[in-house]
């Protein structure tokens, strides 16, 4: 949805939404992990479906989600 074209319903109605990933146990309260950081990140939402996408800002970061999350 980079692209301004929701790729559910192909509209062109779309919101960027700026925000950040964190680890999940930042949602309940827990102290985050000291060895992550959070990243910025983008939200893409179509208005007309609701059909939501998101993107790391900095392709950088992907390496340091998947030294943390990756196989």
């Amino acid at each position: 949805m980079k692209n301004l074209q929701c790729p559910k319903c192909r509209s062109n109605e779309i919101i960027r939404i700026p925000g950040e990933f964190q680890p999940p146990a930042m949602f309940s309260g827990a102290k985050p992990p000291s060895s992550f950081k959070s990243i910025h990140t983008t939200k893409y939402c179509c208005t007309i479906c609701g059909y939501m996408e998101e993107w790391a800002d900095d392709p950088k970061d992907l390496q340091d989600l998947l030294k943390k999350y990756g196989f």
